[in-house]
């Protein structure tokens, strides 16, 4: 039988930025058995790069929703140098890269992104360091990276 490989979503605000050695493991773990890790996030994509960097942690794709909408011109840029972009836009954003780019399982920490998501969407609950997919199936991720991501490849497998 050949071997399947996983697309991965990891958001970075709420998740990795919470327990960065925990997730460079899992995804230097992921990355070492052939699958895809996709670091989908706000942004924007140069500072998180640089976070990533400083925290060793390994990924193949990277998508910012901030650089997404810049390329689009669909932000508005204001007076004080903040920026703006519409909530819903802001909200499918990751929901849409998924589905654009067959991702497999996405952990994030939003249950305000759920709605927009078609992709098999893990919640992450860092107080309680669980995911639990579409309400359906919980991962403990106190566990080791090899066990986590083996519960992850039997449920999607």
């Amino acid at each position: 039988m050949k071997h399947k490989i996983l697309e991965i979503g990891i958001d970075y605000h709420g998740v990795i930025d919470h327990r960065p050695r925990y997730f460079s493991d899992l995804c230097r773990h992921a990355i070492s058995k052939g699958h895809h890790i996709h670091i989908i996030t706000g942004g924007p994509k140069s500072a998180v790069i640089k976070k990533l960097d400083d925290i060793h942690l390994p990924y193949t794709h990277i998508f910012a929703i901030v650089d997404y909408y810049a390329s689009k011109k669909e932000i508005q840029y204001l007076a004080n140098g903040d920026f703006h972009i519409a909530d819903d836009l802001w909200n499918k954003a990751k929901g849409i890269y998924c589905l654009e780019h067959n991702i497999s399982i996405h952990i994030d920490d939003s249950q305000e992104y759920i709605k927009w998501f078609k992709t098999p969407y893990c919640l992450y609950n860092d107080n309680e360091q669980v995911c639990t997919i579409n309400k359906l199936h919980t991962i403990d991720l106190t566990q080791s990276a090899e066990y986590v991501l083996e519960s992850i490849e039997n449920i999607l497998f």
